[in-house]
C-alpha cells in the first residue's frame, strides 16, 4: 500500500522541502546589485532619520546657526568627492 507524502514539495518531485531561508539566499544569489541597492537605500533612509535635528557651525569668522546635521554631512561628502576627483584627474591625466 502506498503512503501519500504530506510534503507538497516532496510530492512534486523537489527532492528536499524548501525553507523561506533556501529560498532568501537563492534570491540574493540571482540579484547582487538589487539586494545591495535595497541596502544602500535603506541604511541611506536609517541615516536620514537619525540626522534631523539642527546644529550650529563656526568656520573661523563665519557662523551658521540651525543647520540640520544630513546638510552638513551631504557637503562635506560632495567636498571630498570633487577634492578626489580634482586631485585624480591632475596627477593622473
Amino acid at each position: 500500500m502506498s503512503q501519500a507524502n504530506p510534503d507538497p514539495d516532496l510530492a512534486r518531485g523537489g527532492g528536499e522541502p524548501r525553507s523561506p531561508f533556501a529560498a532568501a539566499l537563492r534570491f540574493i544569489a540571482n540579484h547582487p546589485m538589487g539586494v545591495a541597492q535595497a541596502l544602500g537605500v535603506l541604511l541611506a533612509i536609517i541615516i536620514v532619520l537619525q540626522n534631523v535635528e539642527p546644529t550650529s557651525i563656526d568656520l573661523l569668522f563665519w557662523s551658521v546657526a540651525r543647520v540640520p546635521k544630513l546638510v552638513l554631512i551631504l557637503v562635506a561628502m560632495v567636498a571630498g568627492g570633487l577634492t578626489w576627483e580634482v586631485l585624480r584627474r591632475r596627477l593622473l591625466g
